[in-house]
């Protein structure tokens, strides 16, 4: 390692697939790595060297654990309200109608409260492993999938005061689900944290805005970006026929947007964008595609627009 040269950490909840953090982190580790940096993983699934990675397996956001600790936090349902209630039956005659019903077990604390210091530990020993100086921590401390993780981050940076980028890509704010939770104070200590030696870095200038009005934090605008200097890969069998499979003849356009169809991911532009003149003058297709774990598999949406079609559809 020369002078000007450090040891960064990577810390999500999976770095593995085609997921979006997964890709992004890729683009940043490509950048640092050119500048002479050196990279490291911590994640509950990585597919990254192992000798450059510290795997903890309950840090992925799907790991049984983790789910079941987010069932009861944003289920919003009456059964955890009765299922907290009954954890102390002694304050049964003090409730009355205008207690807030969104309450969570006190077992759920406790087994938050044990993860976070076991996420913590491991923590620590991933910046000894690795002689760690720049923290990066990847939508960890944005999108509340694993509690005690956010808040076993934000404990650790505040505990050590290591420089750390919070790279955000998605806010809690931004999804339906996150709205009904029993984990305000959760949220509010650690998506995102406010410490002194964290840097936030969001998206978009609207993530920018939102964090500066919720939060009261300032924030650096990086936007996802695509390396087009760098050639795309050779075609795979999926690729090579995936025109006779979605019956696009010879001269049509074929427009692909591997994402959700969800509100913000704003495939009412990708629509529009077939619309305007210079494509109308020809059939063309826009195509979603189901994105599993390891790659695309078969379409699950296709829309097909007519020739001079005049308004989006």
């Amino acid at each position: 390692m020369t002078p000007s040269s450090h040891n960064i950490g990577f810390i999500s909840t999976r770095f593995a697939g085609t997921d979006g953090v997964s890709l992004e982190t890729a683009k940043w580790a490509t950048v640092l790595e050119r500048l002479g940096h050196r990279c490291f993983y911590f994640a509950g699934e990585c597919d990254r060297s192992a000798d450059y990675s510290h795997v903890v397996p309950e840090a992925f956001y799907r790991h049984p654990d983790i789910d079941e600790l987010n069932r009861m936090a944003y289920s919003g349902s009456w059964t955890v309200t009765k299922e907290a209630r009954k954890a102390h039956p002694e304050m049964a005659h003090l409730h009355k109608d205008f207690f807030s019903i969104y309450v969570r077990p006190p077992a759920m604390t406790r087994r938050v409260n044990e993860f976070k210091e076991y996420f913590k530990k491991e923590l620590y020993e991933f910046a000894r492993r690795f002689d760690l100086e720049i923290l990066i921590v990847e939508n960890a401390l944005t999108i509340p999938l694993n509690l005690p993780l956010g808040l076993a981050i934000t404990e650790f940076v505040a505990e050590t005061g290591y420089p750390a980028i919070a790279h955000h890509h998605d806010f809690y704010w931004e999804r339906q689900r996150f709205q009904v939770n029993c984990v305000g104070d959760y949220l509010a200590a650690a998506f995102p944290p406010n410490l002194p030696s964290i840097r936030h870095v969001v998206i978009n200038s609207i993530q920018a805005q939102q964090i500066a009005s919720r939060q009261g934090l300032t924030s650096r605008v990086i936007p996802n970006v695509m390396d087009f200097d760098s050639p795309p890969p050779a075609p795979d069998p999926y690729t090579e026929t995936v025109r006779s499979d979605f019956d696009i003849r010879g001269g049509e356009y074929f427009f692909l947007q591997p994402t959700r169809v969800i509100q913000r991911k704003g495939i009412e532009h990708a629509i529009e964008l077939m619309r305007r003149p210079g494509y109308a003058r020809q059939t063309h297709h826009l195509a979603r595609l189901r994105r599993r774990r390891h790659g695309l598999r078969k379409p699950c949406a296709r829309v097909r627009a007519p020739a001079g079609c005049d308004r989006p559809f």
